[in-house]
């Protein structure tokens, strides 16, 4: 390992692991396969009929790519909008904003 392999690491200049690259075992066989995969390759069952996931509201299970719960239609893309959205903070009394502004309009300073 070189200094350019540890810099990379540090500031994230190397390979980007994301859950769909992550190995799982197949419930089915124990073979290894990933969420990528639409198929196990031992044993043929659908990878999405193997994971699922858990709505954080009504705690229903549902398919992995599910747009919206199936129980009580709570909306899962709204938390990846949510988490993608920039916020502004006044650095002198907290106050939230969804866009930049030139002044803080609770408390008045002037950012720039």
């Amino acid at each position: 390992m070189g200094i350019m392999d540890v810099l990379k690491g540090a500031f994230g200049g190397g390979e980007k692991k994301t859950l769909a690259s992550k190995e799982f075992k197949c419930p089915n066989c124990g073979a290894k396969v990933t969420l990528d995969m639409e198929r196990c390759y031992e044993c043929g069952v659908r990878i999405k009929s193997m994971f699922r996931k858990k709505c954080p509201k009504c705690k229903a299970l549902n398919e992995l790519d599910a747009k919206i719960c199936v129980e009580c239609k709570y909306d899962f893309e709204s938390e990846i909008r949510a988490a993608k959205k920039t916020q502004y903070r006044c650095p002198r009394c907290g106050y939230k904003m969804d866009v930049y502004m030139m002044q803080c309009p609770v408390c008045g300073v002037r950012f720039g």
